[in-house]
């Protein structure tokens, strides 16, 4: 029997699977869906080739990959000789390795306790750091390490007929009891018994020490391209050093005993001040770019000035106003104008501003984990060595919302109030999933993100973080479900929020005090008229002449500025404050300033009057700043229309007055982006998976019946195009037969169209291409994958 399960062994196995069963297979294998296999046997060449292997390992968590490796490992006689049972050699528990071991035959990666072609390809040639397979089995394996440490400290002799688990009792070559062997022969074997489990020496060069391994088989002689002599350690000795272990230390979870533990109110506090405080940093942004929209740039994204000015503007540095302006735009709150050459606030923005503060919140924690940006990368080179911009393209990456997910889902399978440091979380991460590797700095990232956003508070899940992890667990992506998360989030930080408060205590000094959480019309007052000194359990500002020019900009007059101030004090406005605000008034607005995107120069003035009072024009907002000097806040592509319609023939000229001779462009009207799905503009790149359906998995499993049943009925008739043509069996077909040196028949389209058959053995498989060794001509050929009309084996 072949130690490695072939591709129609996998197909046996699949065939006789329950449709149910064969339907959680191709669940748990999504890349085997799409697109759909005819038959079993296409099916199973398919699930059994290393590029799908690869992506069910993926998902695999330490013990169970490390029992993937080991069944490679025992694959091989030798090795099963000396280790016995995997799980005790890797040091698990007989339920965690009977549990694991059942998992990947549901996955196809194991068949009658062998492992597939792709995983032997995928675990590689020196599993856990052992060596190839002895061409020769030793008569006598060495004892453990352990034991030929001891002895060679005395100076003694080594015994060499111990027995190892699962190893029968070998008699010592020439009736021998006990070998001698140097202390550096011993220093030798320990040096490549844990791997690698070779070494190379220079061209003439020797080592003492190995001439007694060598005789003994516990090393071989292998050839080394660059001229030297290889020395290999073979498996089985290798496995017989190490007492039958396959590691030196079983793969545990890290040890959560000594997480830190927060009081369930110090979390409550700590995670709603932040969520109010995220709220509030993106109802700044907002209004900012309200003010002066962020423009894009020509490769995309925002610039490094905006960034700055915006985080000037929030009181932060550059990274934490990324992260509040990647947030805003996954909570589709702002978009791109009707040119696409700035970001604004979206339509949706109007609304959400006026809600209350968890209501606000919601959706920003809700478009967070829905995200597929990596605003920690603003700032770093891409492949051209360009910085990175906020909103920018190259910021989208798929598996920044898979790992916000599982980070979110690590916290909360912790117990609550437990504040796990940035480096366990990671380290559970890579436990789970080692063949998904996670940078430390992703990690931080978004624990920092999380943080931010109140989802944890002092390092804790927080119960508005347990909320959205739980509705994640669930796994309902329904639209009804989606809204029903909104409301979850809503009510969970509104049981953490402090109550409001209304009563702001004013200053003589020109400060203020809030004593708690200002209720929503008194935070957005201060928010307008003052500067924020500091927060905590009471709020402090300060009024300025800037700050209350702010207030003044957004409508407010002094008057009405000043009785919004006397409803939450308790005592009148001192006469300082009352002072600097109408001193402030009054020089408001001395200089005023008009936007104006477009300049006509009339050279007749009679012309010009016409041109302001026709109804028609009256949606460009005409006005005429000097005799023949009209201005207009519309576009130039859209004046030169209306005016073209209303009979003029205008032209278009550039910045110093020369006539456009590509004016035709200019009329084309701009793609207006919807502002309302603002967070689709910047992430069209992105693509989701959408996982296969049961409606889906049933047509699949019933067309592997229909493929089965056809192949039985060719099989009966002795059809010849019985043979493999689906592509994929064919490619699992020649991969399978390099591994196996089998012969096959195949059958090849010509440039003529002409198919010739082929009685080949496969020399190698390479992307689009295989070399062949054909048997009857004696000649070797290369043939594009495209051309193999079909493969049958001899």
């Amino acid at each position: 029997m072949s130690p490695d399960a072939s591709h129609q062994d996998l197909a046996a196995y699949l065939a006789a699977l329950p449709d149910r069963e064969v339907a959680s297979f191709l669940r748990a294998r999504p890349d085997l869906v799409s697109p759909p296999s005819t038959s079993f046997s296409a099916l199973a060449a398919r699930a059994a080739a290393r590029p799908s292997v690869e992506a069910a390992l993926t998902g695999l968590d330490a013990p169970t990959l490390a029992l993937a490796e080991a069944v490679v490992v025992l694959a091989d006689p030798g090795a099963r000789e000396v280790v016995g049972d995997p799980g005790q050699a890797l040091g698990l528990v007989p339920d965690e390795a009977s549990t694991a071991l059942r998992r990947l035959e549901r996955l196809g990666l194991v068949v009658g306790g062998r492992p597939v072609t792709g995983l032997v390809e995928a675990v590689g040639p020196t599993p856990f750091g052992l060596g190839p397979p002895a061409a020769t089995l030793p008569d006598v394996l060495p004892p453990p390490l352990e034991v030929l440490d001891r002895y060679a400290a005395d100076g003694g002799e080594v015994p060499v007929g111990t027995t190892l688990p699962g190893q029968a009792p070998r008699e010592p070559v020439g009736g021998e009891a006990a070998v001698v062997l140097p202390r550096d022969s011993v220093s030798l074997l320990a040096a490549l018994a844990w791997g690698p489990a070779s070494g190379v020496l220079g061209a003439g060069g020797e080592i003492p020490a190995a001439d007694p391994l060598l005789v003994r088989g516990w090393l071989e002689r292998g050839h080394d391209p660059r001229g030297g002599t290889r020395l290999v350690l073979p498996r089985e000795v290798g496995l017989a050093l190490r007492g039958g272990r396959l590691a030196r230390e079983a793969p545990r979870s890290p040890d959560l005993d000594a997480l830190t533990v927060v009081e369930a109110g110090a979390v409550a506090s700590e995670s709603s001040f932040r969520a109010e405080e995220m709220v509030r940093l993106v109802g700044l942004l907002l209004r900012q770019w309200q003010r002066d929209p962020a423009p894009v740039l020509r490769s995309g994204g925002v610039g490094v000035r905006a960034l700055g000015r915006t985080a000037q503007s929030l009181e932060l540095d550059a990274a934490q106003a990324a992260t509040v302006i990647e947030v805003a735009a996954s909570a589709d709150l702002l978009g791109l104008d009707e040119t696409g050459t700035s970001w604004l606030p979206s339509r949706v923005a109007s609304s959400w501003q006026e809600d209350p503060a968890a209501a606000r919140w919601a959706p920003l924690a809700a478009g967070w984990v829905d995200s597929a940006r990596t605003p920690w990368l603003v700032g770093t080179r891409d492949g051209g060595g360009a910085p990175r911009p906020v909103l920018g393209t190259d910021l989208e990456a798929g598996w920044a919302r898979r790992l916000r997910r599982r980070v979110l889902g690590v916290l909360l399978d912790l117990p609550e109030g437990a504040a796990p440091s940035a480096d366990l979380v990671r380290a559970v991460l890579d436990f789970s999933r080692p063949r998904w590797a996670v940078s430390a700095e992703a990690v931080s990232a978004v624990l920092a993100e999380m943080e931010m956003l109140g989802l944890t508070g002092a390092g804790a899940l927080s119960r508005s973080g347990r909320a959205l992890g739980r509705w994640l667990v669930a796994g309902d992506r329904s639209a009804q479900k989606a809204a029903g998360l909104l409301t979850v989030l809503e009510e969970a930080l509104a049981q953490d929020l402090p109550d409001a408060v209304s009563t702001l205590l004013l200053q003589s000094d020109l400060t203020a005090v809030v004593p708690g959480r200002p209720e929503p019309r008194l935070a957005h007052l201060l928010e307008l008229a003052s500067r924020t000194e500091s927060r905590g359990g009471a709020l402090t500002v300060r009024f300025t002449p800037e700050s209350v020019q702010g207030a003044l900009d957004a409508g407010a007059t002094a008057p009405q500025l000043l009785s919004a101030l006397e409803d939450f004090s308790p005592v009148p406005v001192p006469s300082a404050l009352e002072a600097m605000v109408r001193d402030a008034a009054r020089h408001h607005g001395a200089v005023r300033v008009r936007p104006v995107s477009s300049v006509l120069r009339v050279a007749d003035p009679a012309v010009a009057a016409g041109l302001v009072s026709d109804p028609r024009l009256a949606d460009l907002g005409l006005d005429e700043l000097a005799p023949g000097v009209l201005a207009s806040s519309s576009p130039s592509a859209r004046v030169l229309r209306a005016l073209r319609e209303a009979g003029v023939a205008p032209a278009l000229e550039d910045g110093s007055g020369r006539l456009v001779l590509t004016a035709l462009d200019a009329e084309r009207p701009t793609a207006a982006v919807d502002p309302a799905r603002p967070g689709r503009d910047y992430s069209q790149q992105a693509v989701r998976r959408r996982g296969p359906g049961d409606r889906d998995l049933a047509a699949a499993v019933g067309r592997l019946r229909a493929g089965q049943e056809e192949q039985r009925r060719r099989a009966r008739t002795g059809d010849a195009s019985a043979s493999a043509a689906d592509p994929g069996h064919v490619l699992g077909l020649l991969r399978e037969a390099r591994s196996s040196r089998a012969v096959l028949r195949l059958r090849l389209a010509g440039a003529d169209g002409s198919v010739q058959e082929r009685r080949a053995r496969v020399v190698a498989v390479e992307p689009g291409r295989v070399r062949l060794r054909d048997l009857d001509r004696e000649t070797e050929l290369t043939a594009a994958v495209h051309r193999i009309v079909s493969v049958g084996q001899e």
